[in-house]
């Protein structure tokens, strides 16, 4: 039986080194900023998403998941971060509107720069991979539906954590005082 991990690697490397992080720079700003984060993304997506806020938080950010209860209230100043592949689901470009209404910048990263959140966003990094909209004539990706761009963003999220913490001057050590010590 072939085991497809290298394949696998084989089409992250090729989905990160072809994507545009143009943006990142303004990523960073955008972030670091912020004086509330919420993060934002539908199914395994989101699951990415959840990562993330919480890395923001061993980083000393004040960063939430949308749907939290301990959410606080947000609007003028504070910043969504928006993970989506199509960046045309529904729930989650009304998310994008009703923040943007309420005075949140939006900040994304997609598959698709044309899209309805894309163009909700006022910065945008663009990884290059399948959406469910391209999934069936995509050749991007044997990995099914869009599993190429839920592992990218990961991989994406986790490398952004990295340049977070040189640009706030901050290490393993100070992130873990801030880590759950009740797990």
């Amino acid at each position: 039986m072939k085991f497809n991990y290298e394949v696998i690697l084989s089409e992250l490397d090729n989905t990160l080194k072809t994507s545009d992080f143009t943006d990142l720079d303004n990523f960073i700003i955008k972030i670091t900023s912020a004086p509330n984060i919420v993060a934002f993304g539908a199914g395994r997506v989101g699951l990415m998403l959840q990562t993330f806020a919480m890395r923001l938080n061993h980083l000393g950010l004040n960063c939430y998941f949308l749907g939290e209860i301990s959410l606080p209230a947000t609007g003028q100043g504070d910043l969504l971060i928006i993970g989506s592949g199509s960046g045309n689901t529904e729930s989650v470009v009304s998310i994008a509107e009703i923040a943007r209404s309420k005075g949140l910048d939006v900040i994304c990263v997609t598959a698709n720069v044309n899209s309805k959140i894309a163009r909700l966003s006022s910065s945008i990094i663009h990884l290059n991979c399948q959406t469910k909209e391209s999934v069936a004539e995509s050749k991007l990706s044997i990995q099914p539906m869009t599993t190429i761009f839920e592992q990218s963003l990961l991989i994406f999220l986790d490398a952004l954590v990295i340049q977070l913490m040189e640009t706030m001057g901050e290490n393993n050590e100070s992130m873990l005082k801030r880590h759950n010590v009740i797990e």
